[in-house]
């Protein structure tokens, strides 16, 4: 019998030891679990502000623009998003009823941008980026300009060179010769460094293809510039986190500030 009960003891103080074990994995992979904070505003100064209606882990359904002076604010641009299985149509429903969209998008089978066509209806000009991937760590955009004539200019193509983060560190920009549009002149060639935190900004169609000219390296990226280079100068970003490292605030080179909230996560007052 002693024999027994020191078996028994043994038993018991081995699944006792099991339980402590899995009760500190449980708790380290707790610790571990990372918190996805979905992006509800982007304030680009006292006035100026981008508001974010999130759905689906974070894709955004809707997007306005507010404007405030003396106190009063105004919607000065509103969108909606409407998601196919490999398409995403936004529409601007401050002018709802255009034969096109505000803008088109077109995915492959990986939810990768294709082509992106933005539409400035009130002019007929169509402006068309082709997203390509020519190779691992690498994108292409081309962009064209289609007038209400007819006229098609094509204007030139970026090369987005990505690290093994999913990180733009190169950015090299080329412009078409209008007269010749096979030759190509350097405009841009920088190179970038990042945090290691969350980028909220990522995917965002609007605003980074919302103007005439190749989308920010920030929409393709996984983290935050932190500086960049160009021409043997070197220009610094810094920036505020919230406890799960989402960023709050991020001052530009210049010294303005962009101010970052989130639906889930800390908010800026």
């Amino acid at each position: 019998m002693p024999r027994f009960y020191r078996f028994l003891s043994f038993i018991l103080l081995l699944l006792t030891s099991l339980l402590v074990f899995s009760s500190c994995n449980l708790l380290e992979s707790d610790n571990q679990e990372e918190t996805e904070c979905y992006l509800s505003r982007i304030q680009f100064n006292p006035f100026d502000s981008l508001n974010f209606r999130t759905i689906s882990g974070g894709r955004v359904y809707s997007l306005t623009q507010e404007l405030t002076v003396d106190g009063e604010t105004d919607i000065t641009a509103s969108f909606q998003f409407s998601y196919q299985q490999e398409s995403i149509r936004i529409v601007d429903q401050l002018n709802p009823h255009p034969v096109n969209p505000y803008m088109q998008v077109t995915l492959d089978e990986d939810d990768r941008p294709v082509e992106v066509i933005r539409y400035f209806n009130s002019i007929g000009v169509v402006l068309i980026h082709e997203i390509t991937y020519p190779e691992e760590n690498k994108i292409r955009v081309d962009l064209t300009r289609e007038a209400s004539t007819g006229n098609v200019l094509y204007i030139g193509y970026s090369d987005y060179n990505l690290d093994t983060n999913g990180n733009v560190v190169r950015l090299q920009q080329f412009r078409a010769d209008e007269d010749n549009p096979s030759e190509f002149s350097i405009i841009l060639d920088r190179f970038y460094t990042y945090d290691d935190n969350p980028n909220p900004q990522d995917d965002l169609y609007l605003p980074f293809f919302s103007s005439v000219n190749f989308p920010d390296l920030t929409f393709f990226s996984s983290n935050n510039v932190l500086s960049y280079t160009e021409n043997g100068q070197t220009f610094q970003f810094n920036y505020d986190y919230g406890p799960v490292g989402e960023v709050i605030r991020q001052t530009r080179p210049a010294g303005n500030e962009i101010l970052f909230g989130y639906a889930n996560c800390s908010d800026f007052e």
